[in-house]
């Protein structure tokens, strides 16, 4: 099983321990780019992702932003998130989460 965050009911739904997922951005000219991670939900996948791109510009993956679509793959099923939906998400983590855990959440980067 994994967890999935469910933006209509605001909250996580089957807390799970963290799997291993392949995050999968499609850039402009059509060309897939994929990282995987060991994350707890798909929107923490995607989020992940994020984090990399960001802490490693030289690798040229392409940067996220509210408009991307991360495919994140887990064993062998599709999910879709949606940027918008990840930055929502994002902005609620940081504003629920506090002491350690939320400072360490708080400086991974947000959506440009």
């Amino acid at each position: 099983m994994f967890a999935f965050y469910s933006p209509m009911r605001g909250k996580l739904i089957f807390g799970m321990p963290q799997r291993w997922c392949t995050v999968t951005v499609t850039d402009e000219e059509g060309r897939r780019h994929s990282v995987d991670v060991q994350a707890s939900s798909t929107y923490d996948a995607a989020h992940l992702y994020v984090t990399h791109v960001y802490g490693n510009l030289a690798a040229g993956l392409p940067c996220p932003t509210i408009s991307t679509v991360f495919e994140v793959v887990i064993e062998g099923k599709v999910h879709r998130v949606r940027g918008v939906a990840l930055q929502r998400w994002i902005e609620e983590r940081r504003a629920e989460w506090k002491g350690p855990r939320g400072f360490l959440f708080a400086q991974r980067p947000m959506l440009k």
